[in-house]
């Protein structure tokens, strides 16, 4: 080998072994802890993960479907401070309408015991022809409450059988099912609380579906929920609730 080639590879290794030093220099540069170890990603809401909730539905057709889909399950509470419950005697299975114990709160969980047909309008009179309507009930019981108590789940007319438990109650706990909403709002609607950052879901889950609303767009409006005789007032913008007042809105 001559002298010359010699020297060119020299001078060739030399200018690959700088490049590579380089390179590796760079890729350590951008991987260089600046500081407090990994972080974390944030996990940040957004309303639109409400659509993709897909609550589990129930498709009884009559009361023995009914009791094979409910009995011994628990339900939630959907539409809150709407739903009246009665008391229930297992001894005689019989509902008493005559004494309306209050509205099902919101998210409320029920653990139930038996489906029943029941009639709370008085039989017809001698003479009279009426068609005999039956409330499908649902039996259970409620943490917090002694004894046992029912709530319709539909209505029943001869061999006709129409279910509302779908509209007025999950077959999930909510709070998987919305386990994307952040700790402090979960704590203040168990608490039958609106804070101000709730989006219009979140405060009807706190304060019930009995409401009224002004004019304007789903979450940019103002609403005065009922809450069971306490009534709320809670003004929207951008599905984000900026004031919670406790009366009636002027």
């Amino acid at each position: 080998m001559d002298a010359d080639l010699k020297k060119k590879l020299q001078i060739s290794l030399l200018v690959f072994i700088v490049i590579a030093g380089i390179r590796v220099g760079f890729i350590l540069y951008a991987r260089r802890d600046t500081g407090g170890g990994p972080k974390k990603p944030e996990t940040t809401y957004s309303s639109n993960m409400d659509d993709y909730v897909t609550p589990h539905k129930i498709f009884p057709y009559n009361v023995e479907s009914a009791k094979k889909e409910l009995v011994g399950k628990p339900m939630w509470v959907k539409t809150g401070n709407v739903l009246p419950y009665y008391p229930y005697d297992a001894a005689t299975h019989a509902v008493n309408f005559k004494r309306q114990v209050g509205l099902l709160p919101p998210v409320a969980k029920l653990q139930v015991k038996d489906v029943v047909l029941a009639r709370d309008a008085a039989p017809p009179k001698v003479g009279e022809v009426t068609v005999v309507q039956k409330k499908i009930m649902a039996v259970f019981e409620k943490a917090g409450e002694t004894g046992t108590f029912a709530a319709a789940i539909g209505s029943n007319t001869s061999d006709d059988y129409t279910f509302t438990a779908n509209d007025n109650f999950f077959f999930e706990d909510p709070h998987e099912l919305y386990k994307h909403w952040p700790a402090d709002v979960w704590s203040a609607i168990d608490q039958h609380q609106a804070k101000q950052g709730m989006s219009e879901l979140q405060a009807s889950f706190a304060l019930g579906a009995n409401m009224s609303a002004s004019e304007g767009d789903y979450g940019n409006r103002t609403i005065e929920f009922a809450n069971a005789g306490k009534p709320v007032t809670v003004t929207f913008e951008k599905n984000k609730a900026t004031t919670v007042t406790q009366g009636k809105g002027q």
